[in-house]
């Protein structure tokens, strides 16, 4: 049994990299809630809306709501006013926990001690503070899944800067030089992977209660992707990401190279700059990452329609 943590500012794509994690027999121990998408609270109810859905009870602790030092912006345009479209769940019945997501991230990684994964879908905010106040964690953490950054310079929110990493780029820095052992999966890249007009008709003629969920979530953020991203349909950055965490061979290039998050106030703040040619820079001597370059589409999208079939 693989025990994960699911790091999530929660929208349509975390909601459904949740499922994925459970479809696919993990051990979700907890979920961990970050500033990112949508008004904070907002994250927290689609969480415990999300678990409600599958009657599954999964502690929800609740961790920052701002980054370390910079302001940010959600970003509702992109997912709708409540992150699964426009509409505003609210759970019946499950409540979050009391205790903040960092000293939960603490207690977690020592119960299992060498066998926790992190999944982070968003803002690295909650990793960061939980390795400051105890920074035996690296050791306790077995794997830390990211998504997050570009490697190519093609930003979501600003021209260079991708949306997790420049919400908190502090903490994406403390987390990338820490000593973990990561896995990133750019935005760059998984933009050249999206849910084709094929395959969307194909989800909305499965008529099973999961898919009509899907299509309910990712009907704002298609359009959003279509027409304003101007990309052929909508990407899975969260969900591809999860999809290589539970399967490795999803991914078919990854090359283990050192990142460096610009955290200046300036216009490239946020932005994630990758030593791709192994010089032997100031920056450092080993590689802090290990970054995913291309997918297999096909046995992700697999994955997609056996989760669709759940229910």
């Amino acid at each position: 049994m693989r025990h994960f943590i699911i790091d999530c500012d929660t929208a349509e794509d975390d909601v459904l990299s949740l499922y994925l994690l459970l479809k696919n027999n993990i051990d979700v121990v907890a979920l961990t809630i970050v500033e990112g998408n949508i008004l904070y609270d907002q994250e927290i109810k689609n969480a415990l809306w999300a678990l409600e859905q599958v009657s599954r009870e999964i502690p929800v602790y609740p961790g920052a709501n701002k980054p370390l030092i910079k302001n940010y912006m959600t970003v509702e345009k992109v997912h709708g006013k409540g992150g699964i479209g426009d509409i505003l769940v609210e759970p019946k019945r499950l409540k979050a926990k009391e205790k903040h997501a960092a000293l939960a991230i603490i207690d977690l990684a020592s119960k299992y001690a060498g066998e926790l994964e992190f999944l982070a879908i968003s803002p690295l905010t909650n990793l960061a503070l939980a390795y400051l106040l105890d920074n035996s964690i690296i050791k306790k953490i077995k794997k830390v899944w990211i998504m997050g950054g570009a490697v190519f310079g093609i930003g979501n929110i600003t021209p260079v800067a991708e949306f997790n990493v420049w919400v908190d780029p502090d903490a994406a820095k403390i987390v990338f030089n820490a000593g973990f052992d990561i896995t990133m999966v750019p935005w760059d890249v998984i933009i050249n992977y999206p849910v084709t007009d094929e395959e969307w008709n194909l989800i909305k003629n499965m008529r099973t209660k999961m898919s009509e969920l899907y299509v309910s979530m990712y009907s704002h953020y298609r359009k959003y992707s279509s027409t304003i991203q101007k990309i052929n349909g909508h990407p899975h950055p969260d969900a591809i990401t999860t999809a290589i965490a539970i399967d490795e061979r999803v991914a078919i290039r990854k090359e283990k190279r050192f990142v460096v998050i610009d955290n200046t106030d300036n216009i490239t703040r946020g932005m994630t700059l990758v030593d791709r040619f192994d010089a032997d820079t100031s920056w450092s001597d080993k590689p802090n990452a290990e970054i995913v370059y291309e997918i297999n589409k096909k046995r992700f999208m697999e994955k997609i329609y056996d989760l669709l079939n759940w229910f």
